[in-house]
């Protein structure tokens, strides 16, 4: 077999991350570097690095950097406006009088769980924390989550969660004080043309609906 890397959590991946012990193949990662001198030119490379798509054709990043969903234009100029945007290290230097919302991807086993801050200043929404944790464990990553919290306090307004993960919803719902059958709430919500949204501050979110 043989491909230049796709989706993160494919078939390649789950063959490149087995142990040696278990694995059935004798795996060869050929990255660009490979084919210097031989049949790349170091001016083809400096050419075929300005592409968006470079790691992914030449240096085995798996596809993810690039979607669809944002103009690579656009993710530069957020690039370029973040580089002046120093994020908080610690609790004193945390701003509290912007509005601020979590997300949270629940992935556990095969999945990565991702947990992103924003916060709302001078009309952009910046972003405060970004992380990535792979095959995590339910109980650390509530902790990891309640420290998040705590250090921002009651400036985090809202909590936005994948719906997918109607257990961890449950459980996230109870550490923060709220009812744990929100289905429920939802419903009956939904059936008084209330938004539910104003009635919780975990909400689950259908991400295959509403991205």
């Amino acid at each position: 077999m043989i491909s230049t890397p796709n989706a993160p959590d494919g078939l390649f991946e789950k063959i490149e991350k087995e142990s040696e012990k278990t694995c059935l193949y004798k795996r060869l990662f050929l990255d660009y570097t490979y084919g210097l001198g031989k049949i790349y030119t170091q001016e083809v490379i400096a050419k075929a690095k300005e592409s968006p798509s470079f790691d992914r054709e030449y240096d085995l990043k798996y596809l993810g950097m690039i979607g669809n969903v944002f103009h690579t234009k656009d993710i530069e100029v957020a690039m370029e406006k973040g580089s002046k945007h120093d994020p908080p290290n610690n609790v004193d230097e945390v701003n509290y009088y912007t509005q601020k919302s979590m997300g949270i991807d629940p992935g556990f086993g095969s999945s990565a769980f991702g947990v992103v801050v924003t916060q709302m200043s001078d009309k952009l929404i910046q972003v405060l924390e970004a992380e990535e944790y792979y095959h995590p464990d339910f109980n650390q990553m509530l902790g990891i989550l309640w420290d998040i919290l705590q250090k921002y306090g009651r400036t985090i307004s809202k909590i936005y969660v994948d719906g997918a993960n109607p257990s961890f919803i449950r459980v996230l719902k109870l550490q923060m004080g709220e009812d744990e059958e929100y289905e429920e709430i939802i419903k009956d919500c939904k059936a008084s043309k209330r938004d539910y949204e104003y009635e919780m501050n975990v909400i689950p979110i259908n991400f295959s609906m509403e991205h």
